[in-house]
């Protein structure tokens, strides 16, 4: 019998609405990655180096419903076997 592989993912339910959704590890820091870089470019922009005129990266909210927008969820590690 084969060595069974398992996956965390995180579970987020939205309190509003009942929309559930699922995100990884990677997405996480995917996210996290692209806040620190606008972050960058904001700070940038304040001491007038032109990388502030960089357009910023279209961010995914991990805290927000992406169905109704409401920051009102439950976040859960659940782990799958693959």
């Amino acid at each position: 019998m084969g060595k069974s592989n398992k996956i965390k993912e995180t579970k987020v339910t939205c309190k509003a609405c009942g929309h559930t959704w699922f995100y990884g590890k990677s997405e996480a820091v995917d996210s996290f990655g692209d806040k620190m870089s606008n972050l960058g470019k904001d700070m940038s922009c304040l001491t007038g180096c032109p990388l502030g005129c960089i357009p910023k990266k279209q961010t995914k909210d991990l805290s927000k419903c992406e169905k109704c927008g409401s920051k009102a969820v439950k976040k859960e590690v659940v782990e799958h076997e693959v």
